[in-house]
């Protein structure tokens, strides 16, 4: 194969899920889109917090966050939470951090999503604000 044929390829394939985005962001609101696609995503990628953060072997450690907000926490998870709350915020902040190591990977090897594309999608998404 040889390189045009090979970008000509990317290029079907990602207008191929761009399509797929649309359709799934027109049917769907935008947080069960982004559980879909975070489960598609090989587990190298996202970790599954219910299957391997919870159920893997645990350690304790110490953390220091400012007093109110630990009181905040507790309020809000009441006994024996705390620790599960704090796990599922890291596990979420550490997806993030994954996702961005990707797209900054995807952008390294594709480029940059254009501009227009990214206003398009914002225009589409089905909570889109106009102050964005």
């Amino acid at each position: 194969m040889s390189a045009s044929e090979g970008s000509d390829r990317a290029a079907g394939a990602l207008s191929a899920l761009e399509e797929a985005l649309r359709q799934a962001l027109a049917a769907v609101p935008r947080g069960q889109v982004v559980k879909c696609i975070t489960t598609a995503l090989p587990a190298e990628v996202v970790l599954d917090r219910s299957a391997r953060l919870h159920e893997s072997k645990v350690r304790k450690v110490s953390v220091s966050m400012p007093e109110e907000l630990a009181d905040a926490v507790r309020a809000r998870t009441g006994s024996g939470g705390f620790s599960r709350y704090v796990t599922d915020a890291v596990s979420r902040e550490f997806q993030h951090d994954l996702l961005g190591e990707l797209l900054d990977e995807l952008d390294a090897e594709y480029g940059p999503v254009p501009e227009e594309l990214i206003q398009q999608a914002r225009r589409e998404w089905p909570d889109h604000d106009d102050q964005s």
